[in-house]
């Protein structure tokens, strides 16, 4: 069962823990300083796969066994049905270390101690709320059913579970409910990962889990990006597929690109590609890491990206997790420093009931057109209607001959009395990317070589901004702000992203 490759996304590649482990050796379990994360980390056994087993094998055996001595019985933090799951999963597949071993005593004391967090699990499934948690217990417990022999009762009911479960998560169309670009990929990742345990241990496929993979990867190539990431739309970080891809492509699994499927409006052309959100907001129910991004975007040029989101903070903590929520963490518009959706703020809700939004909105159009050289764009949503009485509409065009896009930003201010409103438009650039103001007011953007020049029918400044999409950090980043009055019934404001070199 020894796979590294298919493991690769699950592993642990910090080098410092690596490093804290090859240092501290068994007594890495007395370490109580190096914070939850850290812990949290160590005790899923995510890191087994890095050491070598010409000369960790003897390392690796001194810190399992002090784990075991001190974490044989259940206890609520390292038996986390997350840490469980992953380590279960590692614990297995590098069978060199642990149910391979040579010393036969602790062979036997490491497989009855799976067994054991193995039912542990089973028997608590129905407390697990996250879904996409919940198939990756269901993976860890599919493998150990097919591991060891007499659980076949084991296997049937997990198989079972998977199949109620994956229905509970995805649209008919294969779609995650929670209209997360990343979700789509763990999801795929996780069924796959079961898929090559029932191959390995020559147990049948069965029929709806081939069916799932097929419909869930499909969406997933849609939404992939040509330099092989995912869009930072609804809770998205940065996710770097390129492994992923090519562990499917040595696998031979194909998948068709499917782009109308899903909300998502994809298009590229040569050297210019977009992506624009055209979601309706998830149910409550999927909603824990949704963002009030609508009509935001992102676009790039060969392969580098030049307006991004902010990405979603929800492994941070404090304020930041709302804060990456807001319309203003996205490329769009805001009215009045208002989110297009309205989120929960109350700490006590949010905790047992996650992002529940107390006001949605609806996009009642989209559309996209791509011909030789342009690519055009139009959406628009309701979400200011119920504050403000607006409508607000966005067409963005690509023109590739002419290296450049254009944007029109309309806002329909249903009352006259109400049309004095303010507005936010912004343009997030990632970290890397620097932003200089002419005297003449434009911003002048460069980004890995590339020169762009952005003007405005409206006033712009430079804003300082926050860029959660990195896992372990946050960086400092800028955006461009477009700022203005909506004085009339019918307010357009245009803008143009041009190439300068």
């Amino acid at each position: 069962m020894n796979n590294v490759p298919l493991l690769l996304e699950l592993e642990d590649k910090n080098n410092k823990r690596i490093e804290l482990i090859k240092r501290f050796q068994k007594n890495i379990w007395k370490l109580d300083n190096i914070g939850q994360k850290h812990l949290s980390e160590l005790h899923k056994f995510s890191w087994l796969s890095q050491l070598d087993i010409k000369n960790h094998k003897i390392l690796a055996k001194n810190i399992m066994v002090e784990w075991l001595r001190k974490n044989q019985n259940y206890n609520e933090k390292n038996w986390n049905h997350l840490i469980t799951a992953n380590r279960l999963i590692f614990w297995i597949c590098c069978s060199h270390f642990t149910i391979r071993n040579d010393d036969m005593v602790f062979r036997a004391t490491i497989t009855n101690n799976i067994v054991k967090q193995a039912l542990h699990l089973n028997r608590n499934l129905t407390f697990i709320h996250n879904k996409l948690e919940k198939i990756l217990v269901l993976a860890s417990l599919i493998l150990v059913s097919v591991t060891f022999e007499g659980n076949q009762k084991l296997f049937q009911s997990t198989i079972k579970n998977l199949s109620s479960e994956i229905k509970n998560i995805i649209d008919r169309n294969g779609f995650v409910e929670s209209k997360n670009p990343e979700d789509q990929f763990w999801l795929l990742h996780h069924l796959i990962l079961v898929r090559e345990f029932l191959i390995f241990s020559q147990n049948t496929v069965p029929e709806f889990l081939d069916q799932n993979i097929q419909k869930i990867g499909d969406n997933y190539k849609g939404l992939l990006l040509s330099n092989n990431f995912l869009p930072l739309f609804n809770g998205a970080k940065n996710r770097d597929a390129t492994e992923f891809n090519k562990f499917l492509k040595v696998k031979n699994y194909k998948f068709d690109k499917k782009t109308k499927t899903h909300s998502y409006l994809i298009s590229k052309i040569k050297k210019f590609e977009i992506a624009v959100d055209a979601n309706d907001p998830p149910s409550d129910l999927n909603s824990q890491n949704y963002q009030a991004g609508c009509l935001s975007f992102e676009f790039l040029y060969n392969g580098k990206k030049i307006i991004s989101n902010c990405g979603s903070a929800h492994n941070f903590n404090g304020d930041l997790p709302y804060l990456s929520q807001t319309t203003a963490a996205h490329s769009a518009l805001t009215i009045n420093d208002t989110s297009s959706c309205l989120f929960q703020k109350n700490p006590l809700v949010r905790t047992f009931y996650g992002n529940s939004l107390i006001q949605k909105l609806k996009v009642y159009k989209k559309d996209l057109n791509t011909d030789k050289d342009t690519i055009s764009i139009i959406s628009g949503h309701n979400g200011y209607q119920k504050k403000y009485n607006t409508m607000y509409e966005r067409k963005i065009v690509i023109h590739e001959n002419e290296n450049k896009l254009t944007g029109e930003e309309l806002v329909i201010v249903a009352k006259k009395n109400l049309a004095f409103l303010n507005f936010s438009l912004r343009f997030h650039i990632t970290p890397e990317g620097k932003l200089i103001q002419t005297q003449g007011g434009d911003i002048l953007l460069s980004v890995d070589n590339q020169g762009w020049r952005f003007k405005s029918s409206h006033p712009i400044k430079i804003e300082d901004s926050l860029y959660f999409a990195s896992y372990d950090k946050i960086l400092e980043s800028k955006c461009i702000l477009v700022e203005g009055t909506l004085k009339d019934k019918v307010n357009n404001i245009n803008w143009a992203l041009e190439k300068t070199n």
